[in-house]
């Protein structure tokens, strides 16, 4: 029972510093009206991503800053990019940077390939323009 709660406290923090999280260019995502040539990525253990979805110009390196906010590990794996980040096993309270390069514009996975993970909706997903 003791560990149902601190896992659903870490949960509720987790989402609030999540909330803070801002989605403007260079370092805290990217917003709609513009790209990112830095971002942070926060992991909560209600299987999300935040934010899920950031944007970069073609050609443009994305380095990706990957926070863990929950109690169990996340990874942050690209997928389709000519170089993708892999950042694994990151633990509660932990961050872990890598950069991801598409030439080619379109929509490319982010995924938690921890067991489980990515069946239980922890996916994003990076546009290139």
């Amino acid at each position: 029972m003791q560990r149902w709660k601190v896992v659903a406290a870490a949960v509720v923090a987790g989402a609030l510093v999540a909330g803070c999280g801002g989605s403007g260019a260079a370092g805290g995502g990217a917003s709609a009206g513009g790209d990112a040539t830095a971002t942070t990525i926060i992991g909560l253990d209600t299987m999300k991503f935040n934010p899920e979805t950031v944007k970069v110009k073609a050609g443009t390196p994305l380095k990706i800053t990957f926070r863990n906010a929950g109690v169990i590990a996340h990874d942050l794996v690209t997928e389709g990019g000519s170089q993708n980040a892999k950042l694994v096993n990151v633990g509660s309270n932990k961050s872990q940077d890598g950069t991801f390069l598409a030439s080619t514009p379109g929509e490319y996975k982010i995924l938690c390939t921890q067991p489980g993970h990515t069946e239980a909706g922890m996916v994003g997903k990076i546009i290139v323009e």
